[in-house]
């Protein structure tokens, strides 16, 4: 057998401990779904367009003032232009 290094053996518990945490991190693209907290996030987004499109001229208005307003319009916008692009493609 070979000499163990005198670190290894030293901080064996600490090291099983970081592994047993790194190895445990859940991925980032997987989603738990709570069985209290089903929800379909496509359909809120979806919503949520439809909300901000029914309230773009407010939208807007507040645009001018308010950077972070002007970003949420210029998405709706864009979003709305993919919409109405993948409607035509459908008829």
């Amino acid at each position: 057998m070979e000499v163990v290094n005198p670190f290894i053996l030293k901080n064996k518990e600490r090291m099983v401990v970081f592994l047993d945490q790194l190895s445990s991190v859940q991925d980032p693209g997987s989603v738990q779904v709570n069985s209290n907290n089903n929800y379909d996030i496509a359909k809120e987004l979806a919503t949520i367009h439809h909300i901000c499109v029914s309230h773009l001229s407010e939208l807007q208005n507040l645009a001018k003032t308010q950077p972070a307003i002007r970003k949420l319009v210029t998405v709706t916008e864009i979003i709305t232009k993919h919409k109405h692009k993948y409607l035509e493609m459908i008829r």
